[in-house]
């Protein structure tokens, strides 16, 4: 009498993990089940990410990964809440979280005056710097080089008006994705790519007819969160502090960062006490 509901109720998990790429990290099932915090499901805290911003967040054998991934489970663990995840376009993120179809988002989403009219943001998780990459063969030395120029940013970007205001005369063709843009640099239809500098090291990486230019900071980068969602943002925030203190934050940030590369002086300012990576260069 049992075996059919138990066959449904697998086949619906199943169908669920496959079309949202959920990954269940630590927390119990049943916690959160009043939700006092308000999530979209109780017992779970969802997330948008991006597929394609390794190391920051991309996907690996089907499933989830990177350092905002692994920040983002280590936090929902200390809520007590299962961490889902659901691979979306930059543009559609903040509406959707604040219309509830996600409680937050696993992205560096530089925290902006006008972003802040469409939803709260939890205190800063990183502060973002950007750095222009280039095809060696037709370098842009500095994000001022490409003056005049046509460069690549993703779709919905705050890097667009960043770029725009520092170099008025650029011009700007925006992209769905990473990947998208890094095949149009290559095959020569834009002079550059505007991105973050984890981005922007690892495409060097993989490409070594590229080159990337000095940083220049873009801001604070945080999570957002809906606005009649104070208290699940004060939980966000309790939690990020916590995996700050007891170290998490530096491992994961140490794991996926290349070598070198140290935490933004900005969060060792914001967080006080938190610790440096291990042999970074200032």
């Amino acid at each position: 009498m049992t075996a059919a509901p138990t066959r449904r109720r697998i086949g619906v998990a199943a169908v669920a993990l496959a079309a949202g790429m959920s990954l269940a990290a630590c927390g119990g099932a049943d916690a959160g089940s009043d939700n006092s915090l308000g999530t979209v499901t109780p017992g779970t805290i969802s997330f948008a990410f991006r597929s394609d911003d390794k190391p920051v967040s991309f996907v690996d054998n089907g499933k989830p990964t990177g350092f905002l991934i692994e920040l983002t489970q280590a936090m929902a663990a200390r809520m007590k809440l299962t961490p889902q995840y659901t691979a979306t376009d930059f543009a559609s993120m903040l509406p959707n979280v604040r219309n509830h179809k996600y409680d937050s988002a696993a992205f560096g989403t530089l925290a902006t005056d006008a972003r802040k009219q469409v939803t709260d943001f939890t205190t800063p998780v990183s502060f973002g710097e950007a750095k222009m990459v280039s095809r060696k063969a037709a370098e842009l030395s500095t994000v001022d080089a490409s003056a005049g120029k046509t460069v690549a940013i993703t779709r919905g970007s705050e890097l667009i008006p960043l770029l725009k205001q520092k170099v008025p005369t650029v011009t700007v063709k925006e992209f769905p994705n990473i990947a998208a843009s890094a095949n149009a640099l290559t095959a020569g239809q834009v002079d550059g790519l505007f991105t973050g500098d984890a981005t922007a090291l690892d495409l060097v990486t993989k490409h070594p007819d590229y080159a990337y230019s000095p940083s220049i900071t873009s801001g604070p980068t945080a999570l957002p969160v809906a606005k009649d969602r104070p208290a699940l943002k004060k939980a966000l925030d309790d939690a990020l502090k916590a995996v700050i203190a007891d170290g998490t934050y530096t491992k994961l940030f140490d794991k996926w960062n290349p070598k070198g590369v140290p935490i933004p002086p900005d969060m060792i300012t914001t967080y006080p006490g938190m610790q440096q990576r291990p042999g970074a260069v200032s």
